[in-house]
């Protein structure tokens, strides 16, 4: 039987090699992860990243050690917005809107919907995080 390599340990039932993203030097919780941190290996291990272009500029929600595998669910979208940020908020409805300040309660990266008071009233809103760094409040 003549065939290329990956093919016929896939049809003889023997696991293919793929690439694998592993930490170069050990990255931190909350750390943006740069190309310079990470390395590709030519080995194949489940649930981990397998190319640079989705881990590099992600943050790392744990500690991710030298040597290591970067897996799947310890990267995510770096946050734009720190607890206890001052933020431009804006609240749109039927054509009105009203811009005001607020303060993160929480940390948030872009989509992700977190809660801010209200400087001026002190109200707590919940906010839709926009690109920028500011808030879309939602009624």
């Amino acid at each position: 039987m003549r065939c290329f390599l990956p093919l016929c340990l896939v049809l003889n039932g023997l696991p293919a090699v793929a690439d694998t993203v592993f930490a170069q030097t050990t990255i931190r919780p909350r750390e943006v992860i740069t190309a310079d941190a990470v390395f590709v290996k030519d080995v194949d291990t489940t649930g981990a990243v397998q190319s640079l272009e989705q881990v590099i500029g992600a943050e790392a929600k744990h500690a991710i050690y030298a040597g290591r595998p970067v897996l799947i669910a310890n990267i995510t979208q770096p946050a734009v917005i720190e607890r206890n940020q001052l933020v431009a908020a804006t609240f749109v409805l039927n054509g009105l809107t009203i811009a005001t300040e607020a303060r993160a309660l929480e940390r948030g990266a872009v989509g992700d919907v977190i809660r801010a008071m209200n400087i001026t009233s002190r109200s707590t809103i919940r906010a839709e995080v926009l690109e920028g760094g500011t808030l879309r409040v939602l009624p």
